[in-house]
Order: C-alpha cells, then sequence, then structure tokens
C-alpha cells in the first residue's frame, strides 16, 4: 500500500516539476499586450509602476507602419493609402484668434425649442414658394412643392401657432 502512495505522488510531483518559468496561462512572458505598442508616457517616472530606467529605454515616438511586409517573400511593400495626409486650410486673410481669453463673457443661451428652429430654417422656404404658387390646397390636404402631402388640419394648427 505505501508503494503505490509513494507511486502515485511522485507521478503527481513529476508532472509539477518543470525547468522553465511558468507562464501562468500567459502566451508570452511579455508584461503587456503586444497588440498595444508601449509608450514613453505608460512608463514615465509619473505613473505608477513606473520609472526613468523604462522611459529611456522606449524609443520616443513610436510612428505608424506606412506599408507591409509580404508573408511569403518577406519583402517592405510600401502603401500610399497608409501615408498620413495632412488637410489644412488656407487661413490668410482670416482675422479669427486661435485663442480665446478667460476673460471673454460666458455667453448663456437658452436651449433652442424646435418651433425656433423650424422657423429659422424652414418658415422662410414655404412661405416663399406659397407666395409663388408652389403650395396648393385641395378639400384635405395641402400640396407642398416637393411633392409632399400634409394634412389640412395639421397645417393650420402650424399656421395659427405661428401667428400667435
Amino acid at each position: 500500500m505505501l508503494q503505490l502512495v509513494r507511486a502515485q505522488f511522485l507521478q503527481c510531483t513529476r508532472r509539477s516539476i518543470t525547468t522553465s518559468s511558468c507562464l501562468c496561462g500567459k502566451k508570452t512572458r511579455k508584461p503587456w499586450d503586444q497588440r498595444f505598442p508601449v509608450s514613453v508616457e505608460d512608463v514615465s517616472p509619473d505613473v505608477k509602476g513606473g520609472s526613468v530606467e523604462m522611459a529611456e529605454a522606449l524609443p520616443e515616438k513610436i510612428v505608424a507602419p506606412t506599408g507591409i511586409y509580404h508573408k511569403l517573400t518577406k519583402k517592405y511593400i510600401h502603401v500610399p493609402e497608409m501615408v498620413p495626409e495632412f488637410v489644412v486650410p488656407d487661413l490668410t486673410g482670416f482675422e479669427l484668434k486661435p485663442y480665446v481669453s478667460y476673460k471673454a463673457k460666458e455667453i448663456s443661451q437658452a436651449p433652442l425649442t424646435p418651433r425656433e428652429i423650424f422657423d429659422s430654417y424652414y418658415a422662410q422656404d414655404i412661405e416663399d414658394d406659397f407666395l409663388d404658387g408652389k403650395i396648393k390646397f385641395d378639400a384635405q390636404k395641402v400640396f407642398l412643392g416637393n411633392d409632399r402631402q400634409v394634412q389640412l388640419e395639421e397645417y393650420i394648427e402650424i399656421v395659427k401657432e405661428k401667428k400667435t
């Protein structure tokens, strides 16, 4: 009996003893995710767990690649679509400054209501279409200029609300 217990104990210890370091379920020994590059801000002395040595070991800037490596030939292929393109407007003669002073007065305005938005954007166009004859009335419907139909009662309510 003692030999059986000893044999099982040795078999269990043989399986759990290893000469390599334990990965504990991790696929790599690196303490970060390789999909996301580590930047200087992540390991700077200001951050918990960071140090000056770690910050100095990393490059200052991580530059995005502008191409791919071919899987079979292992050659680098430049892809023009991966090159960043900065679109900057021409600001010659532009009088506004990019800085807003803290001394500027704070503007407080009540939120716009749907009625105010309608009046500011659509009301003038509807009035012009009515005066030009593009809006026509039928017995129960109003035909707008863009082949849209509105019930007459809804249209009358809108006009009454506008007058008040």
